[in-house]
């Protein structure tokens, strides 16, 4: 915990941030955290696996995973947009975006450059700033702090008006104590370790929104770079697990999770629920891809079956990654 004085009105008023402590080497977790990240781990497996072997492109499953992504994981921070409503958008430039789907958007652009960018420059404090500079780019949370590490202090979760004293958590004051954190947070996740690819990446995870770097968008970025980081770590070769919606349903254990880390000190449970969050959510896609796969195989044998040739079988695996479509 450190002193901190802000000005609100042009009233100072002192208050206590905390400063999350360095993250250690290794942890000591209790078996049924273990079986939760097991768990997680085969599910991932076998959705890698199914997604590789089973289809002829399985990058054409990246693109509906990403939008269905970004609309939970704007939800969770209040910005609601249907699918539908991000499916038409993408189809037709010409319609009206609401303020929420021009967000929900922004992720799928943000997600989108993190799966280039990260052939030439690996997870880090600047590939968060590009990311967070995208997403916000055109919303009402875009300023002159976008795409950098915050400079003023900001807070979390106040109810009662909009003062600190009533917040329910206070990050990092900007400064050493924020650069210091973040720039152990990037030498963390890059150090060599024997430690769980899944526990890595809830760890720093955690850490990530505890330091909390930017002044809006933190949750957004904080879970696009743990799917990043799966796939850094060799879990899953693209991002076609959604990790948002399993978080989406259970935002207020979410929350609690992360912030009794800060107070408790409570990893097994976060992780838990962490690994939880994968395991289901793989589970859940690998399902998905197997109902495409008959829905693909049925629609090819009916166009075997009168006949036709070219373009038509082209089409039916285009519908997986474009579902959406118009007669121009």
């Amino acid at each position: 915990m450190v002193s901190i004085t802000v000005d609100e009105s042009g009233q100072r008023v002192e208050h206590i941030a905390f400063v999350p402590a360095p993250l250690p080497a290794e942890f000591t977790l209790e078996n049924k955290t273990w079986m939760a990240v097991f768990e997680a781990s085969r599910n991932l497996t076998r959705l890698n696996a199914i997604a590789q072997e089973r289809l002829e492109n399985p990058k054409l499953l990246v693109r509906p995973t990403i939008r269905r992504e970004a609309v939970s994981t704007s939800a969770i921070e209040g910005t609601v947009s249907s699918m539908l409503d991000v499916m038409r958008s993408d189809t037709d430039v010409t319609l009206p975006r609401s303020a929420a789907t021009i967000e929900v958007l922004n992720f799928v652009r943000a997600t989108e450059h993190a799966i280039t960018r990260r052939a030439s420059l690996p997870l880090s404090v600047r590939f968060a700033c590009e990311l967070h500079e995208i997403l916000m780019k055109g919303t009402q949370g875009q300023d002159w702090q976008t795409g950098r590490v915050r400079r003023t202090q900001v807070f979390i979760g106040s109810r009662r008006g909009r003062s600190i004293r009533h917040a329910s958590y206070v990050p990092p004051p900007p400064g050493d104590a924020l650069r210091d954190g973040l720039s152990r947070w990037e030498k963390w996740i890059h150090a060599d370790s024997p430690m769980h690819p899944l526990v890595r990446a809830a760890v720093a995870h955690y850490q990530f929104e505890a330091l909390h770097p930017f002044t809006d968008g933190n949750g957004r970025i904080g879970r696009l770079l743990a799917v990043m980081q799966i796939i850094d770590y060799g879990m899953l070769t693209d991002p076609i697990v959604n990790l948002s919606p399993y978080i989406e349903a259970r935002a207020d254990e979410y929350r609690k999770r992360l912030r009794d880390v800060s107070t408790k000190g409570a990893w097994d449970a976060w992780i838990r629920f962490f690994c939880d969050a994968f395991a289901e959510q793989a589970f859940d896609a690998e399902v998905r891809i197997r109902a495409l796969l008959i829905w693909r195989d049925g629609m090819l044998e009916r166009l075997r079956k009168k006949r036709v040739k070219g373009v038509a079988h082209d089409v039916v695996g285009d519908l997986i990654a474009h579902p959406s479509v118009t007669v121009k």
